[in-house]
């Protein structure tokens, strides 16, 4: 069922799925944000008893599990001699590093633009 990884095709594989994977939750997130955030304050309002940072929180967890895994992995597998699909460990490793960074900048502006009502 589960292949070795130690192959770099196969880390080339899981790379890019785990890249994409993490695309899901980090669009959830962002829309999340989006939906609570005010133009005319400038900050993301939410109340005290929602569940909303729980959701956030863990759009954001599963989104940079996912695609910190894609990104080490196809850092891993890609460029070496032995892998025949080094093609998708680079989509793994910028896919997995823009959503990454992504994660991270919705994480800051959280915290900064974070207004409990």
């Amino acid at each position: 069922m589960f292949e070795s990884l130690r192959k770099y095709e196969v880390q080339a594989r899981y790379s890019a799925a785990l890249a994409v994977c993490s695309l899901a939750p980090c669009a959830f997130a962002l829309l999340l944000v989006w939906k609570r955030f005010d133009l005319t304050l400038g900050r993301i309002v939410y109340g005290a008893q929602g569940r909303f940072v729980l959701a956030f929180a863990g759009c954001v967890l599963a989104s940079l599990a996912a695609s910190a895994l894609g990104f080490v992995l196809g850092w891993n597998s890609a460029g070496q001699r032995r892998n025949e699909k080094s093609a998708r460990s680079w989509a793994g490793f910028f896919i997995g590093g823009g959503v990454l960074t992504l994660d991270l900048i919705l994480l800051i502006a959280f915290y900064m633009l974070r207004l409990k009502v």
